[in-house]
């Protein structure tokens, strides 16, 4: 009854258990048949299941990790008994542990994604365990940085002895990625290393087409760690609580919302009695641009969750060189809402509504400031967890341009008590430059600067002027400008002061059209 591929973990365990079976009882007549074809089957699994960036296709850590041991099993069992896999097997075994060194946060526990139920309302996900499997079985000394000296019960018996003496001197070298992306899977990071207080922030911009079934509310949603805290946290779930539906869904995310709209709709439960259920509708991502590299990093997507009461949305993200980031949400409707933010975590708000705080036991901090007004802040809070909502009220077209300023101490957050506060040497609509827009804004530091929200420009016989308004990063030197667009759509841009000016490399004139990460490079007159 198991001849035909069936997607999800149900049959991948069913499968991983009758190759065992097969391997263990070769010796009886028939196994040959089994084995056969449960590793046709794992291997359509893995073929289908594990995306080509290395991630579990239900986009959970979670069921992530269940797959590792799904495999590993099967591996390593076939392995010691000297039966050939092939390397596809290996390759697609050893993405598994890679995608996990590469989403891990610096202390080493990784984000807790979609579907995590291991344990209820933790914040984090305790990947060693499945790290210290992927070193003994692939030797990797990145993989060993995240081991442990020991292996769980259920592991150990599949092990060889060579294996378990590896355990007594764990070779362990900090990883080397940075800034990185799972572009199938929808999974963007941004990272400053690996110290312990180093920086790190995730997004979640995915939605698998077959089985969204593990997929929560939290489309463009992020979490971060920074200085070793879950500054902006996700919680683990588990389905058998009441309030699984709740935990669920958007409120308990770092999102954006409009009116009363959560992102999840028509939330069902399954006829199996674990308590699980899924949601019917789930907003569309799309992806607009993604740039890491040097200096400043950004994430510009869209949604469509609340396209069926007339509002287009986008967020832009920005990692300011590692040292604060800004949060765009973007609003644009015919007719006037409520818009919100919702951030995690335990805040004060005595300086509400534009600056709210949390702190934790050594004094970090995590400070969200609003650029823009806002109206009001509201708090709540469950199961122990807790967050704000920031809101404007009847808005057609709104932005909500926000800083995520995570610090160490007490002297090194946002001075409440200075009108225009400075972030990490980056001063606030306090530059040469004169800016024109509704609720438009600049921050700038030596020779960068970024405009939010601007549709004119105008710096001594400079003048940048769009048809709408936007957003840039700009750089100045040796006479030089270096303009590059974070914008969410394409504008058409004039601009008089310069000399010649290059669009991508392309020789262009006074008044062009320049879409998103597009670059222009100008002579200044």
């Amino acid at each position: 009854n198991n001849q035909d591929f069936v997607p999800g973990n149900h049959q991948t365990r069913g499968m991983s258990a009758l190759a065992m079976l097969s391997i263990v009882f070769r010796d009886f007549k028939g196994t040959d048949v089994w084995y056969k074809q449960a590793m046709k089957l794992l291997e359509e699994h893995l073929t289908k299941e594990i995306n080509e960036d290395g991630f579990q296709f239900e986009r959970s850590v979670h069921y992530h990790m269940s797959d590792i041991d799904n495999y590993y099993y099967v591996y390593q069992l076939a392995k010691t008994s000297n039966l050939e896999v092939n390397s596809f097997w290996e390759n697609k075994l050893k993405s598994l542990f890679t995608t996990l060194v590469k989403i891990a946060y610096p202390d080493g526990s990784a984000p807790v994604l979609q579907d995590d139920t291991n344990n209820p309302w933790a914040e984090k996900n305790d990947i060693s365990g499945a790290l210290t499997l992927g070193y003994l079985l692939f030797g990797d000394a990145e993989m060993g940085y995240f081991a442990k000296n020991s292996v769980d019960s259920n592991m150990y018996w599949y092990l060889n002895d060579s294996q378990l003496a590896m355990l007594n001197t764990i070779q362990k070298k900090q990883p080397e990625i940075r800034s990185t992306s799972f572009p199938t899977t929808g999974y963007y990071i941004f990272r400053e290393g690996w110290n312990a207080n180093d920086k790190m922030m995730v997004i979640t911009a995915g939605l698998d087409k077959e089985k969204p079934d593990h997929q929560h509310g939290d489309m463009l949603g992020i979490q971060a760690m920074a200085f070793g805290k879950v500054v902006l946290p996700n919680y683990q779930v588990r389905y058998s609580l009441p309030d699984y539906e709740f935990f669920k869904n958007s409120m308990v995310k770092n999102v954006a919302l409009v009116d009363n709209e959560l992102q999840g709709k028509k939330y069902k439960g399954n006829q199996g009695g674990s308590g699980f259920g899924k949601f019917a509708e789930l907003p569309i991502p799309k992806v607009l641009d993604w740039n890491i590299g040097n200096g400043i990093e950004y994430f510009l997507g869209s949604h469509n969750g609340f396209a069926t009461i007339g509002v287009q949305y986008s967020r832009q993200v920005l990692n300011v060189n590692n040292e604060f980031w800004i949060v765009k949400d973007n609003f644009k409707s015919e007719k006037e809402h409520i818009y919100k933010q919702v951030w995690q975590g335990h805040y004060s708000l005595e300086n509400a509504p534009n600056l709210i705080r949390s702190t934790f036991d050594d004094a970090t901090g995590l400070d969200i400031y609003q650029l823009n007004v806002v109206d009001g802040v509201e708090s709540s809070g469950k199961r122990g967890k807790q967050w704000s909502v920031v809101s404007k009220k009847q808005q057609g077209d709104f932005s909500f341009s926000t800083i995520i300023f995570p610090y160490k101490g007490f002297d090194n957050r946002i001075d409440e008590l200075t009108k225009v506060p400075m972030l990490k040497g980056w001063k606030l609509n306090n530059s040469d430059w004169k800016i024109e827009g509704n609720n438009a804004n600049c921050l700038s530091k030596g020779e960068e600067v970024i405009v939010l929200s601007a549709k004119k420009l105008v710096l001594n016989n400079l003048v940048i002027e769009g048809n709408v308004e936007g957003d840039f990063i700009i750089k100045m030197k040796n006479g030089k400008i270096t303009i590059q667009s974070i914008a969410v759509k394409e504008l058409q841009l004039t601009i008089t002061g310069v000399k010649e000016c290059t669009l991508n490399g392309v020789l262009v004139q006074n008044s062009f059209q320049i879409s998103t990460g597009n670059i222009l490079e100008c002579n200044i007159e």
